[in-house]
């Protein structure tokens, strides 16, 4: 196995994934507010 494209790949991997989780993080408050409010 190529070392090198393996670490990219659990690079990209993880940037996917904290950036799907930063995004929940952050509509969950937007949704939060929205269904306060109406």
């Amino acid at each position: 196995m190529n070392t090198s494209a393996y670490y990219t790949y659990l690079l990209l991997k993880s940037l996917i994934y904290s950036t799907i989780i930063a995004i929940g993080l952050l509509e969950k408050p937007a949704l939060n507010v929205n269904g306060k409010s109406s």
